[in-house]
């Protein structure tokens, strides 16, 4: 059981990350001011540290199945292959 509530919390804290860097990438087309944007650097370490915090949690395993679905020139290249057949 205690394993178990480990994973998830581990997986929630990944999840965290990813949102908060997809909110980081959005900021570009936000009209914010340069003390907004200041605020929200601190958001980029933290989310940094969620990702790490989140993968010791739930193991090695797990961080290499993320790590699969993360992998963008493995996608690009499925698509090369699909155009070629």
């Amino acid at each position: 059981m205690n394993q178990r509530i480990t994973r998830i919390i581990g997986i929630s804290l990944i999840v965290c990350s990813w949102i908060l860097w997809v909110i980081v990438f959005c900021l570009p087309f936000l009209k914010l001011t340069m003390a907004r944007y200041a605020i929200v650097y601190p958001v980029i370490l933290v989310s940094t540290n969620i990702l790490w915090i989140g993968a010791a949690l739930v193991g090695k395993e797990i961080v290499q199945k993320f790590s699969i679905l993360t992998k963008v020139k493995k996608w690009f290249k499925n698509c090369r292959m699909k155009k070629d057949a």
